[in-house]
């Protein structure tokens, strides 16, 4: 639907269709998505719009989805804005004395006593009280998701049977992508790594997509033939990086092979942006025949690998009012990056090439043997009591620094840090140390330890633990804290729970997993050299192995037993070569077919 950008004419007729930002100003008209999400007239006129195109469209044989607008995320402090956002925390709220309390306004005398004095925060205005700034976020997001249904409510009424859903992308911080998920019917992701992005990035974003989908399969919606031309360097694409990059997706649970765009544009912000077809405007291209020829193995593949998905014993949990609370303004540590430190644990599990669900801290704990949660600030008790009662159970739960501080509406937890997680990871954090920019410290095992060795450099953060039932694995070995607990492990009922006081060099993360892995027996389902990924979809006795060649040259995997690379039909009885950027899907080869050929061979 063309609503993501609107043309002058209703910009000229509806100026205060154009946004305020936080200086208070409102955007002259250009671009795309550079409209205010809670303006009447926008949502009017797309609705229109929308209408028209499911009455012309509905019944077209070719329509096969409606894909909703385009890469949400406008953000607005207008007028407007702060009108519905005051409706939207009555509804939250009920009444200001609630507010107040949960906001913690009396601090600075900030108390409301009325509901007109609330304004969004902006530069110019409110910005110390951090229940208002977590609150509008999640105001922004739903007043998008409000943009997204009215078009969605159309077209469910008018072509039922379509499925209907929007393309997330880059991972937007305005839009909380897990509130969204439910109400789409396919989870649609755009692809675009830059040039030196690691594989296991890219790896996170697309298990990110099959956990908000709930496992089910998730739609690669965009990605680039070759190079874009909105990042800082824009190489293209070398033969075989797209293909590859294209099996990754499937490999992490993907059913589909999309690209942006079709025809290359002649004009306009994305015209050196690569396309199937280029300017040269024929199909004797090698982006051409590389997309072509994808197409053709495609095509061939068993149809019975659409019915597969990865099956993850392992889960990440990630949380976008979390990620708001990580990085608010007004932390002791305003250099952390969430997504990095998500992604440096992410990382030494996909080096480990076992499969991981990344979900909600909403989510059913319980199929996971193993459970990650970095910088897990914001916790509601709930929560905190769900992780309980899974590692009680005989779960395990890794957590770090700067975790349980706060709960939902962003009040620091009394009684103690990690608040309701103290009890689960048997510690007590009295102080913490944020460290500046280019400290460090050191990492040492703890004595008491047998199976679990190595000094390592630490940074950023030490928190000064007090254990109470745990055990320390690592002590720090610098400052006056030195020989304090910096990574622990508490046994809670049937299961474990292991804190991370500091943000550790990357070697010692793996090491950390690698303990933790072997203990729970999580293991990859080949061992291959370093540079190749390995991954599985299955269903019941259906299991198809995935191996991604993200190095340079060319590798040998040996192999468990004798398979069938399906994208070229050839078997391998040991082993498999595989040339740079090369993959291969393996299925075991039935037990007649092996005595047949040893039959032969004889």
């Amino acid at each position: 639907t063309g609503t993501a950008a609107q043309p002058a004419w209703l910009s000229e007729a509806y100026p205060d269709v154009l946004p305020v930002n936080e200086l208070g100003l409102r955007q002259t008209h250009g671009r795309r998505l550079n409209y205010c999400p809670t303006n009447p007239q926008f949502r009017r006129l797309a609705r229109t719009l929308v209408h028209a195109l499911a009455q012309r469209y509905g019944d077209h044989p070719a329509l096969l989805f409606w894909h909703v607008s385009n890469e949400y995320g406008p953000t607005c402090f207008c007028t407007n804005c702060a009108i519905q956002f005051r409706l939207w925390l009555q509804r939250q709220y009920g009444n200001l004395e609630e507010l107040n309390q949960h906001w913690i306004t009396s601090f600075w005398s900030h108390t409301y006593t009325s509901w007109e004095q609330i304004q969004p925060p902006t530069a110019l205005g409110e910005n110390s009280i951090q229940g208002l700034h977590l609150d509008y976020r999640r105001f922004m997001s739903d007043a998008n998701l409000a943009c997204y249904q009215g078009e969605a409510s159309i077209l469910r009424e008018l072509t039922p049977h379509i499925p209907i859903f929007t393309n997330l992308h880059g991972l937007q911080k305005s839009l909380d992508y897990f509130s969204w998920a439910p109400h789409q019917d396919i989870i649609a992701w755009d692809s675009y790594p830059r040039h030196n992005t690691h594989p296991s990035t890219t790896a996170f974003y697309f298990d990110l997509m099959r956990g908000l989908g709930q496992g089910k399969p998730w739609l690669l919606l965009e990605q680039a033939p070759s190079h874009v031309q909105w990042h800082p360097e824009n190489p293209l694409k070398r033969p075989g990086i797209m293909r590859l990059q294209t099996y990754q997706a499937i490999a992490h649970g993907s059913n589909s092979a999309l690209f942006f765009q079709w025809r290359q544009a002649r004009s306009g912000e994305e015209m050196y942006h690569s396309a199937i077809i280029s300017h040269a405007g024929h199909e004797r291209t090698r982006v051409f025949r590389e997309i072509a020829d994808l197409g053709a193995e495609l095509h061939a593949l068993d149809n019975d690998l659409l019915q597969t998905a990865p099956q993850a014993r392992i889960a990440l949990l990630m949380s976008w009012p979390n990620w708001w609370a990580v990085e608010d303004q007004h932390t002791p540590g305003t250099t952390i990056d969430y997504l990095v430190e998500l992604q440096r644990y992410y990382h030494a599990l996909w080096q480990s090439n076992c499969t991981v669900d990344i979900v909600s801290p909403e989510t059913d704990l319980t199929p996971y043997t193993l459970v990650l949660a970095p910088l897990l600030t914001l916790i509601s008790k709930e929560q905190g009591e769900d992780i309980e009662r899974y590692v009680e159970q005989g779960g395990t739960f890794v957590t770090t620094y700067f975790s349980g501080m706060v709960d939902e509406y962003y009040r620091a937890w009394l009684g103690g840090f990690p608040g309701p997680l103290r009890r689960t990871l048997g510690i007590w954090v009295e102080e913490f140390d944020p460290l500046p920019v280019g400290k460090t410290n050191t990492l040492l095992s703890s004595h008491a330890q047998q199976d679990w060795d190595g000094t390592y450099i630490c940074d950023h953060w030490c928190d000064i633990v007090h254990l109470e039932g745990a055990q320390a694995l690592s002590i720090f070995g610098d400052d006056f804290y030195a020989g304090s607990s910096a990574i622990t492990e508490n046994h809670l009922g049937l299961g474990s729970a292991f804190y991370i006081a500091t943000r550790p060099e990357d070697a010692c993360i793996a090491a950390l997993m690698s303990k933790i892995q072997t203990q729970l027996g999580l293991t990859a389902p080949l061992q291959v050299p370093q540079g190749i990924e390995v991954t599985q979809r299955q269903h019941a006795q259906t299991v198809y192995t995935f191996i991604l060649n993200h190095s340079s040259t060319t590798q040998r995997i040996a192999l468990p037993q004798p398979m069938c690379d399906v994208l070229t039909q050839q078997s391998h009885e040991q082993d498999i070569v595989l040339q740079a950027t090369g993959c291969a899907i393996l299925r075991p080869l039935p037990q007649n077919t092996i005595q047949n050929e040893e039959r032969f061979s004889q």
